[in-house]
């Protein structure tokens, strides 16, 4: 993975001699969130260059879809907790869906009720009944989540700010010193994550 810009030196060279991969499957890796906002939080990333998910094929969304279950197996058998997915999905016209990466990526963390609400409050979401992402709007955007109910929802061009969903979560959990991963890398809570999923490779 290609490192970022302004990133901690230390996670610069995590990503450079690969230990930041959690799991690799043939077109997806997982990885700590950089500025990780508890000891939960991964994301889903393609390994190909792609604006949002939402322009994936069949075979590739049945790899997530997968990589998706054994995450939340992983997270009941070992934390005894149930979690969320996310993205704000960029859109090739515009980028107003509350992300700051142009380069696709799914979060994940641990289920937060004041998290759920305070989200449905903010994004006038549709649930997803016939699939993921089968009415997304790739040009303009787009915010997509996960409940651990594993029911999706959409919300087509949002106009939300940069890292929204993460200040959200967040606020919701009561812990705001990392929701700006561009100032707060949280380097030593990227090493917790690896721990937390250290044995997430060999089970998958």
């Amino acid at each position: 993975m290609q490192a970022l810009e302004g990133c901690d030196p230390r996670y610069q060279q995590l990503i450079s001699s690969g230990k930041n991969i959690i799991f690799a499957s043939e077109d997806f890796v997982v990885i700590p969130s950089i500025g990780p906002l508890n000891d939960s939080h991964v994301m889903i990333v393609p390994k190909r260059h792609l604006n949002n998910f939402s322009v994936l094929s069949v075979s590739e969304l049945e790899q997530v879809n997968e990589i998706m279950k054994n995450l939340i197996s992983y997270a009941s058998a070992n934390f005894g907790r149930r979690l969320v997915f996310f993205e704000s999905g960029a859109g090739v016209s515009t980028n107003h869906s509350g992300g700051c990466i142009v380069h696709a990526h799914i979060h994940c963390v641990y289920e937060s009720e004041e998290f759920e609400s305070r989200l449905f409050d903010e994004v006038d979401f549709q649930e997803s009944r016939n699939g993921w992402y089968e009415k997304a709007d790739a040009g303009k955007g787009y915010v997509w989540y996960m409940s651990a109910d594993g029911k999706p929802y959409l919300c087509n061009a949002p106009q939300l700010p940069s890292q929204f969903l993460r200040y959200i979560y967040s606020v919701a959990i009561g812990d705001v010193r990392f929701w700006n991963w561009r100032r707060h890398n949280n380097y030593e809570g990227v090493l917790k994550v690896l721990e937390n999923y250290g044995r997430f490779f060999s089970v998958t």
